[in-house]
């Protein structure tokens, strides 16, 4: 299966801003000099990933809810639940 063809792999207009913002960020982090320039540029550099580890993570919880509710109902519908709980 080729990935660019691959809808699963498309990019997300949120996800593209990031990662060119973060580029950015990361070259000019590199480009400074040490000191107070880039220690701000590496905390901002940490509130970015920081947001991209949340959005990972959501878009986990998202799919971990449904496997849990189809697992539920799963054991409402054949009774099961009766003996777990």
């Amino acid at each position: 299966m080729n990935a660019r063809t691959d809808t699963r792999f498309e990019r997300s207009a949120f996800q593209t801003t990031l990662q060119n913002s973060v580029g950015q960020l990361v070259e000019r982090a590199v480009a400074a000099p040490a000191g107070a320039e880039r220690s701000r540029l590496l905390r901002w550099l940490l509130a970015a990933a920081a947001v991209f580890v949340a959005w990972r993570m959501w878009r986990g919880f998202k799919s971990l809810f449904w496997t849990a509710f189809g697992l539920g109902m799963a054991f409402w519908w054949t009774g099961l639940w009766h003996r777990l709980f």
